[in-house]
């Protein structure tokens, strides 16, 4: 029974010093550490074909026909024919900021677009055409920390828009920790 009644008060200490936090403990000075990127709000939803361009994050693809769509995270679509299976060629990237993932059914593609889903007639691949837009049919990405644990990172401003990702930089003592 003793060793029960010991045990408690020593559970209670631990969780409470892991949930404790010393601001002093940040580094000062020069440090590496993630900072976000924003988007603004009224740039979200700006959606438009583009000339072809280089794939910087590749993601899913689909083949539909002569067609490959291939999802840039983030930046769009990369409309790619393939006709000429030896020489496949970019035709058109469809610029939808936030886009993350893509799929093809009949003559439609659907994508999102942040919070909203869009939905594209590709009756001619090379030429896509805005169809229809459902506003909020997901869940908006936490973007309140980058995605690993133990950095440092500057603490986001929603002042500046919608933070879509995040780079490692050298900062001046950083404020926030995860």
């Amino acid at each position: 029974m003793k060793q029960k009644i010991f045990l408690l008060p020593a559970c209670i200490a631990v969780l409470l010093t892991a949930c404790w936090r010393d601001d002093s403990l940040l580094p000062s000075g020069p440090q590496m550490a993630y900072v976000p990127y924003y988007l603004s709000e009224k740039n979200v939803d700006k959606i438009s074909i583009d000339a072809p361009k280089e794939t910087t994050d590749p993601g899913k693809i689909y083949a539909s026909g002569s067609f490959i769509f291939q999802n840039d995270i983030n930046s769009g679509i990369h409309i790619i024919d393939v006709s000429d299976r030896s020489h496949p060629q970019k035709t058109a990237f469809l610029n939808v900021p936030l886009c993350k993932e893509l799929a093809v059914k009949g003559k439609y593609l659907y994508t999102n677009n942040y919070t909203d889903m869009l939905v594209f007639d590709i009756s001619d691949p090379a030429k896509p055409v805005l169809a229809a837009r459902v506003k909020n049919t997901f869940k908006s990405t936490d973007q309140k920390y980058p995605p690993y644990n133990n950095v440092y990172f500057e603490c986001p401003d929603e002042s500046k828009g919608v933070v879509v990702g995040w780079v490692l930089k050298q900062i001046e003592s950083p404020k926030c920790r995860r």
